[in-house]
């Protein structure tokens, strides 16, 4: 499949396939902070890995990718004091600002497995199926009900016009009227099957 909706960009977390038991788990990226060069000894031998980036058009920077739910509470408080505010650990690791990073930490409340994880997106989306040929897929099943929503609507226009844009364009095969039965019926079988 070509186009836009295969080129939209990822949210910060989508539901994927658990690797160990193949159920619903949540992925969620990585955050990354730019260190300063002098301070990177300060982050080996912890829960964090120490990368170089490549920011657009510059040089490349050190910095460190961490993974929130593996680090218990305190582990702010024993880092120097201008790298403790929570501001400063916000920023996603796959933003225009990084090399595209897809790394991240699935966790699975099914199996309870939590762990480190390299995005392949679609491949690894939950929410996914075939249909003659082309990958139909969703960050989440919020976002595969409103595509079955969009494609069974017969006046889609007056209907979907809030819809989130990537639902709009989605390719023409999935549009079709001919095929919306047999599609609808696929989504409901992956959305509703135990």
């Amino acid at each position: 499949m070509t186009g836009f909706y295969e080129f939209f960009s990822l949210p910060n977390g989508v539901e994927v396939t658990c690797p160990h038991c193949t159920g619903c788990a949540t992925f969620t990226f990585a955050h990354v902070f730019r260190l300063e060069k002098k301070d990177v000894h300060l982050f080996e031998g912890r829960q964090f890995e120490i990368k170089q980036f490549n920011q657009r058009f510059a040089h490349k920077w050190p910095g460190v990718l961490f993974f929130p739910p593996l680090l218990d509470a305190s582990w702010r408080e024993k880092l120097p004091e201008k790298y403790q505010g929570t501001s400063t650990w916000e920023h996603r690791a796959n933003s225009a600002f990084t090399d595209g990073t897809d790394l991240g930490l699935i966790c699975c409340y099914q199996c309870m497995a939590k762990q480190k994880h390299r995005l392949e997106w679609p491949n690894d989306s939950f929410y996914s199926l075939e249909f003659k040929g082309h990958s139909l897929w969703a960050f989440n099943k919020q976002m595969m009900l409103q595509i079955r929503d969009y494609i069974q609507a017969k006046d889609r226009d007056a209907v979907f016009e809030s819809e989130p844009i990537v639902i709009r364009h989605l390719p023409t095969i999935f549009k079709l009227a001919k095929n919306r039965e047999t599609l609808v019926k696929k989504i409901n079988k992956l959305i509703y099957s135990p």
